[in-house]
């Protein structure tokens, strides 16, 4: 039997015009590839309602008003992480959730997994929007001579719920469709690390409390080394975040005496620091096996930062600039970085 398929409006008028002129059902069946009770049916349409097009199709009833239609949506803008269910129940509706999601996708808005991204104020902001047009046009050179710095916390067991968030395409960015986040969370072992475009310095952890006292004890024992390793001398310049510690008197003395250059930094900026997307490439990589206890999760974080290759530190501190246009274009406020 042949293939059932839907004739356009000319070719229906084309079957109607060949049965006129004497050609049989099944004559016209094969010329169109589709069956002899097609044609009938196609005949009888035109004949009936003098017209090739096809009739309205009615559908089910909507089972939802206007009003609820629009309650539904403020909704969602009001809360964009407001669920289905949440919102049947404070509406009480007497529908579906899946008819509620059915509404909110009519206006193009999605559920999405929300990203999260620190919380940045006005204050700050203007702070990030300066630093990033003081420095937009620093040439490679520059960029190449920072030893960029961080600490981290790694969680034994990671937690990797996620949440989502009703936004329209291209708002995953806006304020309100964000998580803002506390830097280090609630990470079992804490660690000290570096990188230059030529490659990755020490890797190493913090034991106890951080204090300045902790903080300079790290760099004595680290930052100069770390620095032999990346084939750079002692005019290079270090970056660090505004940490109270990193600010502390013991800190400035340290490097005071030592000559070390710091790169002024805006705060609430890991969006600016490559080695964010180490620490994320690090808690991609090592496998839940090696989350087993403190001292195999350890040598596991150390050998996977000794693996990472040089030109993926390269590729991360050339798109520096890139994110620094991103925060001009944010007003100072979260990037996609």
């Amino acid at each position: 039997m042949p293939k059932t398929r839907e004739l356009s409006v000319f070719e229906r008028m084309q079957v109607y015009d060949m049965r006129k002129n004497g050609k049989t059902l099944r004559q016209i069946a094969e010329i169109y590839h589709i069956s002899p009770e097609g044609v009938n049916k196609i005949i009888k349409r035109i004949t009936t309602s003098g017209s090739p097009e096809n009739t309205a199709r009615t559908g089910r009833n909507r089972k939802t008003t206007t009003y609820e239609d629009r309650k539904i949506l403020k909704e969602v803008r009001a809360n964009p992480f407001i669920s289905a269910s949440d919102i049947k129940e404070k509406l009480n509706l007497s529908i579906q959730t899946t008819q509620i999601k059915s509404r909110i996708h009519e206006a193009e808005i999605h559920a999405r997994v929300a990203r999260k991204r620190p919380f940045i104020s006005k204050v700050n902001a203007q702070k990030r929007l300066a630093f990033a047009r003081a420095h937009l046009n620093k040439g490679p050179e520059f960029w190449d001579s920072i030893i960029w710095s961080d600490e981290s916390k790694f969680e034994l067991k990671s937690n990797n719920r996620r949440r989502y968030v009703w936004r329209k395409k291209g708002d995953q960015f806006k304020k309100c469709n964000i998580i803002p986040t506390v830097k280090h969370g609630t990470g079992n072992i804490m660690v000290w690390g570096c990188c230059n475009s030529n490659g990755v310095g020490k890797l190493v952890q913090i034991d106890g409390i951080m204090t300045g006292a902790t903080y300079v004890n790290i760099l004595e024992d680290n930052l100069f080394e770390s620095a032999v390793m990346l084939g750079l001398d002692r005019s290079f310049i270090f970056q660090q975040d505004n940490d109270p510690k990193h600010k502390s008197k013991v800190a400035r003395l340290f490097f005071e005496n030592n000559n070390v250059n710091i790169l002024e930094w805006p705060p609430q900026s890991p969006d600016l620091n490559p080695i964010e997307h180490l620490w994320d490439h690090l808690d991609r990589n090592i496998c839940q096996r090696a989350r087993y206890s403190k001292a195999t999760f350890l040598g596991a974080l150390k050998r996977e930062w000794s693996k990472i290759d040089d030109q993926t530190v390269k590729r991360l501190i050339k798109s520096v600039p890139n994110r620094l246009q991103e925060v001009i274009k944010a007003n100072g406020y979260q990037t996609s970085y």
